[in-house]
């Protein structure tokens, strides 16, 4: 199957003095500094290297040129952290005259981080396509996008975004390999598992290293129930992905959700520990390590000890409020680790901060007031032993929980808690009812055996 349309010819040596090696114009003469830029937007695709050193490197080489520290900005902000969000926005500030005797496009990019930086997520995926209808061999312009419809919960732009620049890509073109493991992860998430599988494998024959491909083919697996074809996936393609890949704290979970859906929670939790306990920098890192926990406790193991560690790193880098994703999980963190009566001031804290109407930026309100707070409310009710309220909670929201970002494997984490808090309740009803979603895909697994045996032993 070919995912290349159009060939528009190799870019000249002519020019790339003023070109980069996509044929897009840029604002430098200093082909050094173009140079470093091309790594760092390779650095930014494959999760390999440092791409914030790189886009330092080509604001050294030429200080006059504005477009460097705009990715970097707009890099920054794809963290969906407030600190990194400041700093985004200090650097936008900081070169806003620069900016401004940037080309066309350069100056767009500007635009578009700047709007992502005061908060307003739809309003940067929006420039962003508009630089792409201009000049869709952006692929900076197309990653952040990507990125950014991810945590919005856009599913259906992360598949029809990068099908719109696919035709504008020749085979030849350099990075045009993460074009196609965008789209895969794109059509995996609009549910078109075989056509993903397929453009996430021929993106790997292209790239071998390209570790969003790889996770596009994983979340194939995951959503077809081949636990033991994913788990096989990831430990044969781990040369491409676990070794100093700044991506693979992710690829773990997904080693990890495997492991559960064949209920060894044994391992799950060596790869926990192994893996995922020591990767607690990031906000990105904190939340698979609590979505893995918060399984195995559903699962009747005890992970409070692990919990107290992952909640102390939650708190040490508070940030309630400013994405709702995140701060669920981070009350999650609380909870697991024994704030059972959701009564201790972090707790607190982090209902206030997802309540409160200045709670982040446009973006994330909707987000918080529509999503976030009501499942933290259910979250909260289950903890509490209030299995009813819980599971209502928790029907209620889930069917677009979607729009507060995360993948489906991803929050598959509220459809399982909504089946124990079910069970615990004694509502047999709505708990065969809601694991009759796992059919016909999962209908095998060990993990779909324990919940019927679970339920049966309610009736």
């Amino acid at each position: 199957m070919g995912y290349f349309f159009q060939d528009e010819g190799a870019v000249t040596s002519a020019r790339r003095q003023a070109a980069d090696a996509r044929g897009l114009a840029i604002s430098t003469s200093s082909a050094a500094a173009a140079g470093q830029l091309e790594v760092a937007l390779e650095a930014m695709l494959s999760y390999f290297g440092d791409p914030v050193a790189a886009l330092e490197a080509a604001a050294a080489e030429d200080p006059g040129w504005a477009l460097p520290r705009t990715l970097q900005a707009a890099l920054l902000l794809t963290m969906a952290e407030q600190a990194p969000a400041r700093e985004a926005l200090q650097l936008l500030e900081a070169g806003a005259p620069l900016a401004a005797r940037g080309n066309e496009r350069e100056r767009a990019h500007a635009a578009a981080a700047r709007a992502a930086a005061e908060g307003d997520w739809d309003a940067a995926c929006a420039a962003w396509e508009a630089i792409l209808v201009r000049w869709p061999r952006d692929v900076a312009a197309l990653l952040f996008a990507h990125l950014f419809d991810f945590y919005r919960g856009d599913a259906l732009n992360l598949r029809r975004r990068p099908q719109r620049v696919l035709p504008h890509w020749s085979p030849e073109l350099p990075l045009s390999g993460y074009v196609l493991g965008m789209h895969a992860f794109g059509l995996e998430e609009s549910g078109q598992y075989a056509e993903a599988e397929d453009a996430g494998r021929a993106a790997l024959v292209r790239n071998p290293r390209d570790p969003w491909a790889v996770h596009a083919v994983t979340h194939v697996f995951e959503m077809q129930g081949r636990h033991q074809d994913g788990a096989r996936w990831l430990a044969t393609r781990q040369p491409d992905w676990a070794v100093d890949n700044g991506f693979a704290y992710h690829n773990w979970f997904h080693v990890a959700l495997f492991q559960l859906e064949a209920m060894d929670t044994q391992a799950a939790l060596a790869t926990y520990d192994a893996q995922l306990a020591g990767a607690t920098a990031m906000a990105l890192q904190r939340v698979d390590g609590t979505a893995v926990l918060w399984r195995l406790r559903l699962l009747g193991v005890d992970v409070a000890s692990r919990f107290a560690a992952l909640r102390a790193s939650w708190q040490a880098q508070p940030a309630a409020g400013f994405y709702a994703f995140n701060d669920l999980h981070a009350l999650i963190a609380q909870l697991g680790a024994g704030d059972t009566a959701g009564l201790s001031d972090a707790t607190g804290a982090l209902l206030d901060a997802m309540a409160s109407p200045a709670a982040g930026g446009a973006s994330n309100r909707r987000m918080a007031q529509r999503i976030g707070l009501p499942l933290a409310r259910a979250f909260l009710a289950y903890a509490q032993g209030r299995w009813d309220e819980a599971a209502q909670g928790l029907l209620q929201v889930r069917d677009h929980a979607h729009g507060f970002g995360g993948s489906h494997a991803q929050r598959d984490v509220l459809t399982l808690t909504l089946l124990d808090a079910a069970v615990r309740g004694g509502d047999t009803a709505l708990a065969r009812h809601v694991l009759h979603e796992r059919f016909p895909a999962k209908a095998g697994t060990p993990l779909t055996a324990h919940w019927q045996q679970r339920i049966g032993a309610r009736c």
